[in-house]
């Protein structure tokens, strides 16, 4: 029976569309009942349910390094794939004690397992689920293949096989049937369509210097309508 639920990611942290969405499955499972613990390089999630292994962030320096040596490049040393190795160790055995800390019975892995930004993170994912056949959601929200700047790359092996993997204790899931038609094509794997959605009952906050510089970047301004209720124009519009 599962219970507790660990969601695992890069980052869950900030406006993001990861974060976003996996904060909205957070809510609407604990909502249902079930414990949610969160597992990333930066979070900003309550502490008592949050385990923090920096290793796991793609800022990560050591992370930094290996992506520099593989994406536009054709070729691997054996430096890299030993640092690979070394990082996929460490993140591993963070995963386990984050396993056994919070007593997961299911893994929701937020985009770790569909880009490869933090390559080591994918890989100890893969070979912890593999082995422990742990149930696990791969949320995929986009692929690698979907971004122009990882095309070329010294870790295909990686990505074929890892990203997102195989595994008979992983369902997959994506959030568009574009999404869905590619998985399958591709890699001959199954997924379930589930679209990111807007909780209008609970707007996202509007006061920080991210939504700002969005706004003007735009050319945009607020009309209120009440102390609830705004809405956004183009004073050339007007």
């Amino acid at each position: 029976m599962v219970k507790n639920i660990g969601f695992v990611s890069t980052r869950f942290a900030g406006l993001d569309g990861v974060s976003l969405e996996a904060g909205k499955w957070g809510v609407v499972l604990e909502r249902e009942g079930y414990n949610c613990s969160w597992f990333a390089g930066e979070l900003d999630k309550d502490p008592d349910k949050s385990y923090l292994a920096s290793e796991a962030h793609f800022k990560h320096p050591y992370n930094l390094w290996i992506n520099r040596q593989v994406f536009g490049k054709t070729n691997k040393t054996a430096a890299v794939t030993e640092s690979i190795e070394n990082l996929k160790r460490i993140l591993k055995a963070r995963l386990q004690d984050f396993i056994a800390y919070f007593h997961i019975d299911l893994l929701i892995v937020e985009n770790a397992l569909a880009i490869p930004l933090n390559i080591p993170l994918g890989l100890a994912l893969a070979e912890l689920i593999s082995e422990t056949q742990i149930p696990t959601i791969a949320h995929h929200h986009d692929f690698y293949w979907e971004r122009n700047r990882l095309q070329t790359n010294a870790v295909t092996e990686y990505l074929h096989k890892y990203f997102p993997p195989k595994s008979s204790s992983i369902q997959h899931v994506v959030i568009n049937s574009v999404a869905q038609d590619d998985l399958i094509q591709r890699r001959k794997i199954g997924s379930t369509i589930i679209p990111n959605v807007l909780d209008f009952d609970n707007p996202p906050p509007t006061h920080h210097n991210g939504f700002k510089d969005f706004m003007k970047s735009f050319g945009l301004k607020k009309l209120f309508i009440d102390n609830d209720t705004c809405l956004f124009y183009h004073p050339k519009n007007q």
